[in-house]
């Protein structure tokens, strides 16, 4: 899609001439008004929620089927391109799943001289989480793979594994789980690479609750690799070097470590993962204002349009047609599009709309609208955000971001005296929508949402599930809401929210602040944003920096920053080393403790 021209020209013209990508856009348009109805909302969810449209997973042919009939309508209605090259599409693209590539490989030679080849898929596979390149040497092994000084345990503490290549046991000394957080890959991965070594094999010991099997292929990783080769391995392997049930229960019943070099023996180990990249697109139109003047300042009206695809289980391929994530959204979108098309009258800024793509993927599409806005980012100034909308139960609306502008709160209540809804706020920004990704650019927000619900992310989440009379009144609520920002005298005046305590979802000790860019590839931890008067923000970290080095450890990946904070003591100081604008700077940190929900 990317630059297509013809294309575009294609689908824009498709719209008179063909049924395009809707079964029958025939019926829709006998259903066609410029008012908000149920008819409407209900025919726009159930194309997108389509088994045509296989989920509309980012970068598949559904998400092009869904952007296109977007962009199709946005032509009927007379909105402006507002994309790339005249076009409404604004393409980018961005890393998709990991697969194994040609000439993986793994080869042991004995002491005798002979040597033994383990196939991929088979007797090895490399972890998601692995670098790819070739490396052979010496073989050590190293017990769990785990450096714990701090809990009385090291198995590197009395062998030297630089330049070498490690072979250890999957899990933790008898299965103690004071050693959980070391016991994880991320965790041996990066231990192993900070001593110095080429490469780390794991295996499943007899005595370990694993199967003799490779641990399965994870091809979604969401972070760079750990910076050194890693594959697990049948116990075949191992067993070939020495009896691997006796070392392990020394081991596990003597609570020691038990490590040493295996003499005269030689791996060679070669690992290649391709990582696809995957094309998507933003669908943006504008609707003209009508002051002379405020026409030349934007009001953004958002809603992302793809959801998380297929899923295979049990040989059976199952589609997320995600309905209310985000149908329910996009169709108030589209709602919105044609309503204010017919009324342009009534609005003094712009209106820009924007369908989002690859928000599952992390707020990707937004990101990079904001980042490569095609107006000028400094003249919007607001976006209202629409994802899952259609679930409205006992007329419950969360209303989030509120805090984000001195305006909205008197806003929402003058506008919600129409409709009655019981309206929730949220103690602080909901960074799960695109919304964010503007707020962190200093602009109001505010996002609507009715909740989640148990169809959350699952095959049940069908069109037929959704509430279409709660998402009409909704929909028609937001329309007052935007008019009424697009004629305020003075845009809203833009405030930082209080934001809520940082409730990890794994176990950690401190919290910092910070708010990871979760579709960042690059090397070490960019941020989005920090929590205002977190320690991150005191400490100077600021949105698009770069975290690569806590405490002396280097940071390739988010992994890597959460077992740096593991290693860190609340209230006292530790140096972070970010990069800032290609420069690195050093920033002294002072963490927080976490505190658990029950105190």
């Amino acid at each position: 899609m990317r630059r297509n021209i013809w294309r575009c020209i294609v689908v824009l013209f498709a719209v008179a001439l063909t049924s395009l990508v809707y079964s029958d856009i025939s019926s829709y348009k006998s259903v066609s008004t410029a008012a908000i109805t149920v008819a409407e909302l209900k025919e726009h969810v159930r194309y997108l929620a389509s088994d045509e449209l296989e989920g509309r997973g980012s970068g598949t042919k559904g998400s092009q089927l869904a952007r296109e009939y977007i962009a199709a309508l946005f032509s009927d209605w007379g909105l402006r391109p507002m994309g790339g090259n005249g076009s409404y599409f604004q393409p980018f693209s961005f890393p998709g799943r990991l697969r194994l590539g040609e000439g993986n490989y793994l080869e042991l030679t004995l002491p005798d001289g002979k040597q033994r080849v383990f196939l991929p898929d088979r007797d090895f596979l490399p972890l998601s989480l692995s670098a790819s390149g070739e490396v052979e040497g010496e073989i050590v092994f190293a017990g769990y793979g785990i450096s714990a000084p701090g809990k009385d345990y090291d198995d590197y503490a009395n062998i030297n594994v630089r330049g070498k290549i490690v072979l250890a046991l999957r899990g933790m000394p008898a299965n103690d789980t004071k050693f959980a957080q070391e016991s994880t890959f991320p965790s041996k991965l990066r231990v192993a690479r900070e001593k110095g070594a080429k490469a780390l094999i794991l295996v499943s010991g007899p005595l370990s609750p694993f199967e003799d099997e490779p641990v399965p292929f994870w091809n979604e990783p969401a972070m760079r690799d750990s910076g050194i080769l890693g594959v697990t391995v049948k116990r075949a392997f191992a067993e070939s070097l020495f009896y691997l049930e006796a070392v392990q229960r020394q081991i596990d019943e003597t609570r020691k470590p038990f490590s040493f070099t295996i003499d005269n023996v030689y791996v060679r180990l070669r690992v290649n993962l391709q990582r696809e990249q995957l094309e998507d697109a933003n669908v943006i139109g504008l609707i003209e204002g009508s002051d002379p003047q405020l026409k030349n300042e934007f009001v953004v009206i958002g809603a992302h349009y793809d959801h998380v695809g297929t899923s295979t289980r049990g040989g059976q391929v199952q589609i997320f047609n995600g309905a209310d994530d985000n149908a329910s959204g996009t169709s108030g979108l589209l709602e919105l599009a044609q309503y204010f098309s017919s009324n342009r009258e009534r609005v003094k800024r712009s209106l820009l709309f924007i369908a989002f793509g690859a928000e599952e993927r992390g707020l990707i599409g937004s990101r990079y609208f904001v980042e490569n806005p095609t107006v000028p980012l400094e003249r919007i100034v607001a976006m209202v955000n629409m994802d899952m909308i259609g679930r409205l139960r006992n007329e419950t609306l969360f209303t989030i971001g509120v805090a984000s502008s001195p305006a909205w709160k008197d806003l929402i209540a003058e506008v919600n005296s129409q409709f009655n809804f019981v309206l929730r706020d949220s103690p602080g920004m909901f960074g799960g929508s695109d919304h964010f990704t503007f707020y962190n650019k200093g602009i109001p927000v505010l996002f609507f949402f009715t909740g989640m619900h148990e169809n959350y992310h699952r095959p049940s989440d069908d069109w037929d599930t959704l509430n279409y009379e709660g998402m009409e009144k909704l929909v028609r609520m937001i329309a007052i809401v935007v008019e009424r920002i697009a004629n305020m005298p003075e845009r809203p005046q833009f405030q930082r929210a209080p934001q809520p305590e940082e409730r990890p979802a794994a176990p950690m000790r401190v919290s910092t602040g910070v708010v990871p860019d979760y579709s960042w590839d690059g090397e070490g931890v960019k941020l989005m944003g920090v929590r205002p008067s977190s320690p991150a923000e005191k400490a100077g970290l600021k949105a698009g920096d770069i975290i690569v080095e806590i405490a002396g450890k280097q940071i390739r990946n988010l992994y890597d920053y959460m077992d740096a904070l593991n290693s860190v003591e609340p209230n006292k100081p530790v140096n972070f080393v970010v990069l800032r604008d290609g420069q690195k700077i050093t920033l002294t940190v002072i963490p927080e403790p976490v505190r658990r929900r029950s105190e």
